[in-house]
């Protein structure tokens, strides 16, 4: 099982995890702009011709799987199209954020993505993997 020292190398590396993935995203935080455009309407990528809808009609596949869902809750086609219109909005609302990064050198963007993935990826080795052992 676990030994002493285990226990406590463990936790230290997932608080360097953690305090690695916090400062990446310290760094990315102070060097990235997010500015979305007109709230109004929303871009599908140019899945309808490069033209965009509004904003309204996007919560219709949600309000449908909604009703679908407590008017026939046994069946399976309203828990769909309810996950179906929770996506559409969600990535509705993420193709309308344009992010742009301030001045920053190549060093500081190789820093970023390091300790953001990293410690991310320390982290979970350790909270996913049983005594944080590789097998």
């Amino acid at each position: 099982m676990y030994e002493k020292n285990s226990v406590g190398k463990d936790l230290i590396l997932l608080l360097i995890g953690v305090a690695m993935c916090i400062g990446g995203l310290f760094i990315f935080s102070n060097n990235v702009t997010v500015s979305s455009f007109s709230i109004s309407r929303v871009s599908y990528w140019g899945m309808f011709g490069g033209r965009s809808l509004p904003g309204g009609l996007i919560v219709i596949p949600l309000i449908l799987g909604i009703v679908l869902w407590i008017a026939l809750p046994k069946t399976f086609i309203g828990k769909i199209v309810t996950v179906l219109g929770a996506l559409i909005i969600i990535l509705g609302v993420m193709s309308s954020v344009t992010l742009r990064f301030r001045s920053a050198s190549l060093f500081e963007y190789i820093l970023m993505l390091v300790l953001i993935f990293g410690g991310g990826a320390l982290a979970l080795r350790i909270l996913l993997m049983p005594g944080g052992k590789d097998k």
